[in-house]
């Protein structure tokens, strides 16, 4: 059991990593562009998907 606890945490860890790289190269893309609408759309949408991440870590503990 705590194995698999072990596993389901550096699953987790590296998901969060993935989500904030992801979040990380919008945002560098947003700011060589220079648009201001795609900054917003991309905090938004990157606060969104972290929120929703936290609340599936939450919900397994």
């Amino acid at each position: 059991m705590d194995k698999l606890r072990n596993r389901l945490y550096l699953n987790m860890f590296f998901g969060t990593i993935g989500i904030v790289l992801i979040g990380v190269g919008a945002l560098k893309y947003q700011v060589v562009m220079d648009d201001f609408e795609g900054h917003i759309i991309a905090y938004t949408g990157f606060l969104f998907t972290t929120g929703y991440i936290n609340y599936l870590e939450k919900k397994l503990e």
